[in-house]
């Protein structure tokens, strides 16, 4: 929600600065006539300009999150105070030059709305819809005021013959009043539903950018920017069979280590760990499949293919390798502990697409390709060595590395043996 509420801030940042210049525009023009009004109008126009010019600017230079609702109250009082000021003053004057009485005439029913119309429109920057009805309800007392006093007048009445408006000034011409006042109906419908439009429109907009950091997440941002173009499809009717690298990383030994650690330092070695590994898988086109403790599951060949996906996971591992071996020399210079990890790779079959229901999906791979690797991952610790991958992937790649064949390897909870073949890749040995 911080991106409502960020344009929530600037909406009323733009509100109170687009008031601040009507003000002054007014002030503008009334001033020109100062020499005709009475001292008390005068007074009371000078000072509801004045209270009305100090909380606009205020609320502009000192609006936030944090006192939204303060702000969002001080900026409406203060343009109310202002707009209410501005007509007791002009009523003020008109009842001076009149000798004390306020003789109402057919003209004034014509300017009734004309200040509602201009005063709302600013209310298409209150994101919130109870603020925009805030807003009408206090740019209406005027009018609404207005409108009553005229009610209550037995000389005012309407008339369509233009001849007659002429001649009296009780007779309010109905033509101009009821286009004057449909268009301030037709105006304050509009914004209320372009305020509603752009709030649907900013969650929307929020919508897309979880989304988007959600790809940013889990893909490489090649892919990510695929999926956001609609070049990859990651619907659930796009679920299929296919043969991907799935590659499993954990530390060793994570739980001693973490035994003799606060929560909050593990939780800063697992993030900083897991941002090495996942920079190396995106870096070689892999996908972020999940986290689970302190292990990070990887697979490449989704969502789409890049043709040597047995390749860039080998590749992937061996920069993993060398991520923690240029980590642990910042440790040890640090008088940290060395951290050791394991990697296990294998190459096969998984159902590719979105799982769960309705309520709740996730894009993930499934299959006996992803136990194998996982085991694989575990074996390493048999074998003194962080790096295994099983024969079946190793016949998908080259390399120079140092390598030796493991044979016939059994691997828990699967019938059978794998043929496994050690990487060395000269990890650091603390």
């Amino acid at each position: 929600m911080k991106s409502v509420e960020a344009w929530e801030l600037r909406g009323l940042k733009i509100f109170c600065l687009l008031s601040a210049v009507l003000i002054i525009l007014k002030s503008l023009v009334q001033s020109s006539q100062l020499n005709s009004q009475p001292p008390s109008a005068i007074a009371l126009w000078i000072g509801a300009c004045v209270i009305s010019l100090l909380g606009t600017l205020y609320v502009a230079s000192r609006a936030s999150r944090a006192r939204y609702s303060v702000h969002l109250t001080v900026a409406m009082g203060a343009i109310f105070i202002g707009v209410l000021g501005n007509t007791i003053a002009d009523s003020l004057a008109w009842m001076e030059l009149t000798g004390g009485e306020l003789l109402v005439v057919g003209d004034l029913a014509h300017n009734l709305f004309i200040a509602f119309d201009r005063l709302i429109i600013l209310g298409v920057f209150l994101a919130r819809v109870r603020a925009v009805l805030i807003w009408f309800a206090l740019c209406a007392v005027s009018p609404i005021s207005g409108a009553i006093a005229l009610a209550f007048e037995n000389q005012i009445y309407l008339t369509a013959d233009p001849n007659v408006f002429a001649a009296d000034n009780n007779a309010v011409y109905a033509p101009i009043f009821f286009q004057s006042l449909g268009h301030t109906l037709f105006a304050a419908a509009s914004l209320v539903g372009l305020t509603l439009f752009f709030r649907w429109a900013l969650r929307s907009s929020i919508e897309l950018e979880k989304s988007k950091e959600n790809y940013r997440r889990y893909f490489s941002p090649e892919i990510g920017d695929e999926i956001e173009n609609g070049e990859i499809s990651i619907g659930q009717s796009s679920s299929r069979t296919t043969e991907i690298a799935v590659l499993f990383t954990d530390i060793s030994g994570f739980t001693k280590l973490s035994e003799k650690m606060d929560p909050e330092d593990v939780l800063d070695l697992l993030s900083a760990y897991q941002t090495l590994m996942v920079d190396a898988i995106f870096q070689h086109k892999g996908t972020v499949d999940k986290f689970i403790g302190d292990a990070v599951m990887a697979n490449f060949g989704t969502p789409r293919s890049h043709g040597n996906d047995a390749q860039n996971a080998f590749d992937c591992g061996v920069l993993m390798n060398q991520k923690l071996d240029a980590w642990n020399e910042e440790r040890q210079a640090q008088g940290l502990p060395v951290i050791q990890h394991r990697i296990g790779i294998h190459f096969g079959k998984c159902v590719v697409g979105n799982m769960g229901s309705e309520q709740r999906l996730e894009f993930a791979v499934i299959g006996d390709a992803v136990n194998v690797a996982s085991r694989i991952c575990d074996a390493c610790k048999n074998f003194d060595t962080n790096f295994l991958i099983s024969a079946e992937m190793a016949g998908r790649i080259t390399h120079e590395l140092p390598s030796e064949d493991l044979p016939n390897v059994g691997i828990r909870g699967r019938e059978g043996s794998i043929d496994l073949v050690k990487i060395s890749t000269d990890p650091l040995v603390g």
